[in-house]
């Protein structure tokens, strides 16, 4: 196999054919929001999920329709929790495009009724499409529990982080108990667990050496891109996270390396919205300066280390161990 993200066409392939099957015989708003669903999710995803969940499967058994059609369940997931995600933090823009809440022209409170019912439709395909493959009954049933686990510890990341902004003070520790719950759990540790229990796999919790460093690195990652990366590339505004208050390793660092005056430039900054492109511009040159960027940068990599010298004990084959290899570089050395 040259590389799992061959199969990223596949997937996209079972998301068109389950969405058009949701849709056909439907009509008035049930239809437009269905719609509206299937183009969000469509929309430009790399479908890192479902592809862990493929590698999962892959570790024990080989690579089958089953597990391509079951992977759409962990994109389905992802919808649910970014249309929520959005309107928790207000954000105009996904991927690019509007954000779920953004699409419809109703006032702005119908228009969130919409988008949080569309998330729940979408949380229940999730678990319509993993139910409908014929898969042993037992190994089903702990592939089910996994996901709602998965969805749970979001749920809980998701809570630490809205609550976060109103600590006293905010630590590195802090940051990264959220970066397990809210993002290691569902997009790498979380998926590659449900499709190794689907396979027979024997080893799932030594998955969790590999999974849960590799989805901090992966967070750690995703905020320096918040903060420097190129807004084209992202899909969004680089801005967004820096106006919303979002408490990263480079914020947390720069206001223990950065001096006291620019620290204070931050703080006055930091949460409000319409930043002017010169003082962001400023804020990320403090984080450089002072060392922030480059110290998260270190603690990212060492993230990476920790998951790539678990890669041994998953399992013995050279390809699979080259493949897991090359995941994670993608998922740490990426630029959106």
């Amino acid at each position: 196999m040259s590389s799992i993200f061959q199969y990223k066409s596949n997937v996209d392939k079972e998301l068109e054919f389950f969405f058009d099957r949701k849709i056909e015989g439907k009509e008035g708003i049930e239809k437009d929001v269905i719609k509206a669903l299937k183009d969000f999710t469509m929309r430009g995803g790399k479908r890192i999920r479902p592809l862990f969940m493929i590698t999962g499967y892959w570790l024990n058994s080989d690579i089958d329709e089953r597990i391509i059609k079951a992977s759409i369940s962990l994109e389905l997931m992802q919808s649910y929790l970014l249309i929520h995600d959005d309107i928790i933090d207000q954000s105009d823009i996904r991927r690019g495009g509007p954000a779920f809440h953004k699409l419809f022209s109703y006032e702005k409170k119908v228009n969130e009724g919409l988008a949080i019912v569309a998330a729940d439709l979408a949380d229940a395909y999730s678990h319509e499409i993993l139910l409908e493959n014929n898969f042993p009954q037992e190994r089903l049933n702990r592939a089910m529990m996994m996901m709602s686990e998965t969805v749970e510890c979001t749920g809980v990341g998701q809570l630490m982080d809205i609550v976060m902004p109103f600590k006293e003070q905010v630590t590195l520790a802090d940051v990264t108990n959220i970066h397990i719950m809210k993002t290691a759990h569902y997009t790498v540790n979380g998926p590659m667990r449900i499709g190794s229990v689907l396979s027979g796999y024997k080893n799932t919790d030594l998955i969790n050496d590999y999974g849960i460093p590799l989805g901090i690195a992966f967070q750690i990652q995703d905020d320096i891109l918040g903060m420097f990366g190129d807004e084209r590339t992202l899909g969004k505004s680089v801005t967004s996270d820096f106006e919303e208050g979002k408490m990263t390793h480079l914020i947390i660092l720069t206001y223990k390396l950065a001096n006291e005056s620019d620290v204070k430039f931050i703080k006055e900054r930091i949460g409000k919205k319409n930043i002017s492109p010169e003082d962001f511009e400023q804020v990320r040159d403090i984080i450089r300066k002072c060392g922030a960027l480059e110290e998260t940068r270190k603690i990212a990599n060492d993230y990476y280390n920790k998951a790539i010298s678990t890669i041994d004990k998953l399992t013995d084959d050279k390809e699979k161990r080259n493949e897991l290899k090359e995941l994670a570089d993608k998922m740490v050395n990426r630029t959106a």
